[in-house]
Order: C-alpha cells, then sequence, then structure tokens
C-alpha cells in the first residue's frame, strides 16, 4: 500500500512539473509573438485580453510588455494592476495601480479599486483612505460612500457609517446595497 501511494505521489509531482513546462513553453510562444507587435498592435491586443477578462496570465505579460515599451503608461499600469489582482496577486497589483496614480492622480478607478481590495483583505482603515481619496475626484460617487460606510461599520464606527450610508442613498436612492446595509443600524 505504502508503494502504490508513493508512486501515485511521484506520478503527481511529474505530471505537475510536465504541465509547468508546458505553461513556460506556452508563455515563451506568447511573450515571441508580443514582442514581434508594433506598439499600437501591442495596446490593441492587450486591451482585447483585459476586455475579454479570460486570460488574466497573458494579459499580464502583455500589459507588463507595455509598461516596458512607455505605451500609454498610465492606464497600462491600472490594467496591469487589475489583471494581477484578479489573477489573485493582490500585493502587485496594488503596487501596479498605486504606480498608475503617480502618473495620472485623477484616476478615479485605481482609488476605487484599491479601496475594495483593502476592503476584501480586511485592510479596512486603508480601504477608508482610498475611498475618501476617489471622492476627491468624484464627489457624487454613491459607491465611494457605500464602500466607506461599509468599512466604517465593520470597524463598528457605527454614527459615520450611518451618515455615508445616508449620503450613497442620497446620490443614489437605487443603492440596494446601501439600503440592505442601513437596515442594520
Amino acid at each position: 500500500m505504502k508503494r502504490i501511494i508513493l508512486l501515485f505521489t511521484i506520478m503527481i509531482g511529474l505530471n505537475s512539473c510536465g504541465q509547468k513546462n508546458e505553461n513556460s513553453v506556452e508563455n515563451e510562444k506568447f511573450e515571441a509573438k508580443i514582442l514581434k507587435m508594433n506598439d499600437s498592435e501591442l495596446l490593441a491586443y492587450s486591451n482585447k485580453l483585459y476586455d475579454s477578462n479570460s486570460e488574466n496570465a497573458k494579459t499580464i505579460i502583455a500589459f507588463q510588455e507595455c509598461v516596458k515599451r512607455n505605451i500609454d503608461k498610465g492606464n497600462s499600469l491600472y490594467r496591469l494592476g487589475v489583471s494581477y489582482i484578479e489573477n489573485r496577486e493582490i500585493e502587485t497589483g496594488i503596487e501596479k495601480l498605486e504606480e498608475s496614480i503617480k502618473i495620472n492622480p485623477k484616476n478615479f478607478k485605481a482609488y476605487f479599486n484599491i479601496g475594495a481590495v483593502c476592503y476584501d483583505t480586511r485592510q479596512f482603515e486603508k480601504s477608508i483612505k482610498f475611498y475618501k481619496r476617489s471622492l476627491e475626484i468624484e464627489p457624487k460617487n454613491d459607491a465611494s460612500y457605500y464602500g466607506i460606510a461599509l468599512s466604517e461599520y465593520v470597524l463598528n464606527e457605527i454614527k459615520s457609517s450611518k451618515e455615508n450610508c445616508e449620503k450613497a442613498l442620497q446620490l443614489n436612492p437605487n443603492n440596494e446595497n446601501a439600503k440592505l446595509l442601513l437596515a442594520k443600524y
């Protein structure tokens, strides 16, 4: 029985090594393909991959090349950051979003996404900070007020949470999430 388990374990290990080699070869082929593209082709292809929302690993490789070539760098960094986050590489994703903010300090989506990711990773104070920064750019964004309210609720800052929830509903009376949170007070 021990030999069967050992043999099975070895087979699984060999299979996973084979898959890694296949992925490496596939990535090398993909990298060679995008290196042959001119800048406008690469950007269009990268955006197509991003919009398809299906192949994060390829999207990351493509936008890394865009950033390397300095093609629409702020937007490329933003999309690279989102792709990393969708690929569950959270810290790298946040770093790229923050880099995109340095290039375009008015990038509402970057601030908002960092706020959302920080909430998801239980970094509630940081979440509030980034949602507030997003409101400096788009002061009438109900989703940002709701994000702040949700983080404050978890931090047991009930009065402020309720106020931000009410602001979200003033801006968008159809914000169902804000309605649900308000019902909890």
